[in-house]
């Protein structure tokens, strides 16, 4: 059987996640592809398309596709590249056999939050707005085709808009099994929704700031259907500020959901921004240079030797923001080592850097290529998902 995987990109600073399971599904979050061979810095860009493509499934016609794209919210720098390598804007029943050279990306399903529709500023934003619009059509004409592949969509988070009210909809508290997103019932993956809560969509709106309409989840991953405990627990949140965190765990705390943010990987905010610790800039005022409680509280939620990434440039001294070098000492300092903080723009090097991937094992996410029996034993025999609690519980919506 395949091993599930979550494959990180190296595209600076922005977001491109890969998650592959063991029924082959595949869910890409956010995407960040650049064009040319090296950046001004002369360091190899890594070709995400090509490995994408090696890496999904194709169906009947052999179109290559991913079964769920979830797009925490509509930057440019997590969304680029959609336009030229996604099939978008028409059916897919007219994907040509002339695209097969250009080898455009059918989206099975598309995961988005109304900030897409209100706010989409760049190219990109602008092509996924216009796919999702089509689909959103699909929905208010009731087409029978809705719920095909490359047809379906989700609105995730709360929204006062009545426009929606007929798209299929989650909510913070809400799990969404992969039954939801492609009908299999494999049993040992699942998503908890955090975010974004209606404040949040409504402060995006009224500030024109995208980041506060990020998408906030955890994704839960077992060995097999039956087991008791989860053996890898995945938190992302986009560019979520610490406001949004605080809440996320207040909520949680209220609803008796704190297992829900635990993690034995983490995708640091913002590109390792210092906006996941306080307000920024970081110099401006004093009490700016502390990172708030509640920012904190959230790492310690850490299982085992869990790993945060960052989805970053290089992290140096002189950087501003994002990424903040003060935001690398802070999440290095909960963390078993150093290194334990992953800097993707530099694995396995900077001149050339590659996907990281980790591979869900009994013992825990594992670097790819490195043995169970290796990895156990640098956890002392343990693995992380032995602490976890099990997720058997009421559902909640808050």
């Amino acid at each position: 059987m395949a091993k599930q995987q979550l494959k990180f990109y190296p595209v600076g600073n922005g977001d491109n996640t890969l998650i592959s399971l063991t029924d082959k599904t595949t869910i890409l979050i956010d995407c960040n592809i650049r064009e040319g061979e090296e950046t001004e810095q002369g360091n190899k860009i890594y070709p995400v398309k090509s490995d994408l493509l090696d890496s999904i499934q194709s169906n009947g016609d052999d179109n290559p596709f991913v079964d769920l794209m979830i797009l925490t919210h509509p930057d440019e720098d997590h969304c680029r590249g959609f336009e030229k390598n996604f099939y978008n804007g028409k059916s897919p029943e007219n994907y040509a056999k002339a695209n097969k050279d250009n080898e455009e990306i059918i989206v099975n399903e598309l995961w988005c939050t109304s900030m897409l529709f209100n706010n989409a500023t760049n190219n990109d934003a602008k092509a996924l707005k216009k796919e999702a619009e089509r689909r959103r059509k699909l929905w208010e004409e009731d087409k029978p085709e809705k719920n095909d592949d490359g047809n379906r969509i989700r609105m995730i988070g709360y929204d006062e808009d009545s426009k929606y009210e007929n798209i299929p909809s989650s909510i913070p508290g809400e799990i969404i099994d992969l039954k939801m997103i492609n009908g299999n019932s494999t049993g040992n993956f699942e998503m908890f929704v955090h975010g974004p809560f209606k404040k949040s969509l409504i402060d995006a709106n009224a500030k024109d700031d995208k980041n506060f309409s990020s998408i906030i989840m955890q994704a839960r991953f077992k060995i097999n259907k039956n087991d008791l405990n989860w053996a890898c627990l995945y938190l992302f949140g986009g560019d979520a500020d610490h406001y949004r965190w605080a809440e996320v765990i207040s909520k949680s705390k209220s609803h008796d959901n704190e297992d829900k943010l635990e993690w034995d990987l983490f995708l640091s905010p913002h590109h390792c921004s210092w906006t996941f610790f306080n307000d920024v800039p970081y110099d401006a005022k004093e009490e700016n240079k502390t990172p708030k409680k509640t920012s904190l509280e959230l790492l310690d939620y850490r299982q085992g030797s869990g790993k945060i990434i960052g989805s970053c440039k290089v992290v140096r001294s002189t950087d501003k923001n994002p990424p903040h070098p003060e935001a690398k000492k802070e999440y290095q300092k909960k963390l078993e080592k150093n290194s334990d903080f992953i800097e993707l723009s530099k694995e396995p090097s900077e001149k050339e850097p590659k996907p990281y991937v980790f591979e869900v094992s009994p013992q825990g996410p594992v670097k790819k290529g490195i043995s169970e029996g290796a990895a156990a034993a640098a956890l002392g025999g343990s693995s992380s998902a032995v602490n976890q609690k099990s997720e058997y519980g009421s559902k909640f919506t808050y």
